[in-house]
């Protein structure tokens, strides 16, 4: 089951991508922090290259405007 959709994916790795660069700059200021920018980071590049979203699940949201496929079968009664 996929909930995630492309604009999502895209938004999740660049934002991954801006995180890492913030962390990276000013890792002495964040102190225990740093490992929070870490989780962060790991869990929104993690749900994007699988294509779904555990927060999205708990509240039923999708972001997935993929139309489900017809058998071509079916299709052809329809």
């Amino acid at each position: 089951m996929k909930n995630l959709g492309i604009a999502d994916k895209l938004t999740r790795v660049s934002l991954t991508l801006i995180l890492i660069y913030l962390a990276h700059i000013y890792s002495a200021e964040l102190g225990y922090y740093y490992w929070a920018f870490v989780f962060v980071n790991f869990y929104l590049l993690a749900t994007s290259f699988l294509s779904f979203c555990y927060v999205y699940y708990m509240f039923s949201y999708s972001s997935n405007k993929a139309k489900p496929r017809i058998d071509k079968r079916i299709a052809k009664k329809l």
